[in-house]
């Protein structure tokens, strides 16, 4: 065998360990008897509330898709289309590979129209196609698919320009903004020299201004996270298959549940920031990369293409620039272009769309360099939160959602359009004023989508939103382009629902006897289910207020599991397990009668110094959390979901689940629990 042939086998072998381990991680999962009629009613009144920077994330439920690089929609390198089709159309390498034989071939030549529709610098110049971005962050030209209250126009004559700067950050060569003004988000080249720029352009109008929710619970609510409906306004930008983007379909696409940590902005403010770029390695939430080298190891999730693509900029025709382009270590690109080219270029895929890509051939003849750059691009990214609305936390500084991205990406609040980034283009900035959406009665008015629903509860508009009132925050994102994966986030957003596939929240707790039914917003990993029945740890705690000599105290037991059982996907309820286990005092006694109804219950979490030192954040009294403190001591390890997001704080008392008692049938099946 070829030394060629061992490294392909090599790394197709570690990819394949990797996918049959994260396999054997899935639960074995126990259907239980459903023949029970009644519910129980559910509360949904938790939520992760900053209080004195005691929340030090914010948690976006995220379904990412992922396609194959062949896909109609993806790798069209429409700005070099604009100028290049014919040179893409008859290129052939000098090994004699022939784009049109690759992916390049006459449906992508005959769709001219569809690249020349993406807004760039190329298309704009050319044909005056897109929408160009200011230098202060805003739209230069008005957008007519937003509301009529979100279409600013920049003040500013000066276009944003983004590119390599001329000087290196820490030994690296890093690229940003060239001239962008105070407020703009994102790394700024010192002193606006860089070695090259391009206009940030991007194309509005490819999906329409109104989300379609088409799947609702019993009692009529929709449902937002699936049959949640994203569709095509114009025929803009490549997407001639957008129907697919953020829709399951079978053989064209694969779905993983998960969630992005968005971490405390480090320098102290009230914001969360999650900041992926060119500069700190780009944004592949499917691959797992070696933090140090940068090299890619295998994949995050087994439902997925796998790498297919490298992080390099290789247009498929003889590109003038291609001998002399280096990555951010200085490493020159240019054979490992031409690996890639040679084995079929960027969308040289098999027809299943497998791995066995021309990425991985030719990453696997270049060594380091090669597995440096080889990552999955191709995919699409829904996210949802659901937040509070509060008339005092726009006083001053009003609360903001901002994004920039250098691929498509919309942002609905309440199913109506707010920011539309659309297209593939440098990252482009856009903003969410919560208090401009509250002014404006946003998402509530007559023919809006969820105008009926009880995020317009109280709302008008001559008063706007009510305070205290839950909306609804959609962010669609699409990686549709090699070269570079960037987004950032930034949000002040200061209360938000439990995430869905988050880290493990308990929804609800339905006690019978030492049976207990446990809904949970996301199923629990390999290690964190059986650490929960075998380590002997008070792995929840439960919060009670009993009356000693007159006077109401809470008293903090611990919860030991004996046996669990499930997961059974509940859909909007959550996911179910059975927990059997016994509740104890401090004292290590047996507690007559286990849990009672109004028990507060959460998952324990394992004590740290500075856990203690963070204080309880407001939420308990000091006798309390030295309770908290005494259990934490005993736990010994972290609940965690299969996303990796760990329980690492005790929420106040009023998020813990409420313990509520069932009514059993003859068979001794749980009752089933349904909205308030």
């Amino acid at each position: 065998m070829s030394k060629l042939n061992l490294l392909i086998l090599a790394l197709f072998l570690y990819s394949c360990t990797d996918y049959v381990a994260q396999m054997e991680d899935e639960f074995e999962k126990t259907s239980l008897s459903q023949n029970s009629k009644d519910c129980v009613p559910r509360s949904l009144k938790k939520s992760l509330a900053k209080e004195n920077g005691y929340i030090d994330a914010m948690t976006l439920d995220v379904v990412i898709r992922d396609f194959p690089s062949n896909h109609p929609d993806f790798e069209n390198f429409a700005e070099e289309a604009a100028v290049h089709l014919d040179d893409i159309y008859n290129y052939k390498t000098s090994s004699g590979t022939a784009m049109n034989l690759n992916g390049y071939d006459l449906s992508w030549y005959n769709n001219a129209s569809y690249h020349n529709t993406c807004g760039t610098e190329s298309t704009f110049n050319k044909f005056g196609i897109g929408a160009q971005i200011g230098a202060d962050g805003i739209p230069k030209q008005k957008n007519p698919y937003l509301p009529v209250y979100l279409q600013y126009t920049s003040l500013t004559d000066e276009v944003l320009k983004y590119g390599e700067c001329a000087a290196k950050y820490s030994g690296l060569i890093v690229r940003g903004y060239k001239n962008s003004y105070d407020g703009v988000s994102g790394y700024r080249c010192p002193n606006g020299n860089t070695v090259w720029a391009n206009s940030v352009v991007y194309t509005p109008g490819m999906v329409n201004p109104y989300l379609v929710f088409t799947q609702f619970d019993a009692n009529g609510a929709p449902d937002m996270y699936e049959g949640v409906l994203i569709s095509k306004q114009n025929e803009r930008c490549d997407n001639q298959h957008f129907e697919q983007w953020y829709a399951d379909v079978p053989g064209v696409n694969k779905r993983i549940n998960t969630a992005l940590s968005i971490p405390k902005d480090p320098n102290g403010s009230n914001s969360f920031i999650f900041d992926y770029n060119y500069n700190n390695g780009g944004f592949f939430p499917l691959d797992s990369i070696d933090p140090v080298t940068k090299k890619w190891i295998g994949h995050k999730y087994p439902e997925q293409y796998g790498p297919q693509t490298l992080s390099i900029y290789c247009p498929p025709y003889n590109y003038k620039y291609a001998n002399s382009q280096v990555d951010t270590w200085g490493q020159n690109t240019f054979a490992l272009c031409q690996s890639w080219l040679n084995y079929g270029g960027p969308r040289a895929v098999n027809s299943a769309g497998s791995e066995k890509s021309a990425a991985i051939w030719a990453a696997s003849e270049n060594g380091t360099l090669g597995l440096q750059h080889l990552r999955n691009y191709g995919f699409t990214m829904m996210g949802y939160a659901k937040f509070k609305y509060r008339a005092s936390n726009q006083v001053l500084t009003p609360e903001v959602f901002e994004v920039a991205g250098d691929d498509d990406m919309w942002i609905f609040v309440d199913g109506v359009l707010v920011v539309d980034l659309g297209g593939t283009h440098e990252p482009a900035p856009g903003k969410v004023d919560i208090s401009v959406l509250a002014k404006y009665n946003h998402g509530c008015h007559v023919g809006e989508p969820l105008a009926t629903f009880s995020n317009c509860s109280g709302a008008s508009d001559a008063t706007g939103w009510a305070d205290d009132s839950w909306h609804h925050l959609h962010i669609f994102y699409a990686d549709r382009q090699s070269d570079g994966s960037n987004i950032y986030i930034r949000s002040s957003l200061a209360e938000i629902a439990p995430s869905r596939y988050g880290q493990p929240v308990i929804k609800d707790f339905i006690a019978d006897g030492d049976v207990s039914f446990v809904y949970l917003n996301t199923p629990l990993d390999n290690a964190s289910f059986a650490n929960v029945m075998s380590s002997g740890t008070p792995s929840l705690l439960v919060m009670r207020d009993v009356n000693v000599n007159g006077k109401m105290q809470t008293v903090v037991n611990g919860f030991y599991v004996r046996a669990i059982e499930g997961p059974v996907d509940k859909g909007m309820d959550g996911v179910k397990y059975v927990f059997r286990g016994v509740l104890r005092d401090a004292a290590g006694n047996a507690i007559t009668g286990g849990l009672l109804p109004d028990d507060r219950i959460a998952f324990n979490v394992p004590y740290s110094k500075s856990l203690d030192d963070d204080g309880n954040g407001g939420n308990f009294s000091n006798d309390v959390w030295n309770q908290i403190m005494y259990w934490s001591k005993l736990m010994n390890f972290y609940v965690t979901s299969p996303s990796g997001l760990q329980v690492e704080r005790f929420d106040g008392k009023e998020w813990w689940a409420k313990v509520r008692y069932a009514s059993v049938s003859g068979n001794g099946s749980e009752i089933e629990y349904c909205e308030d």
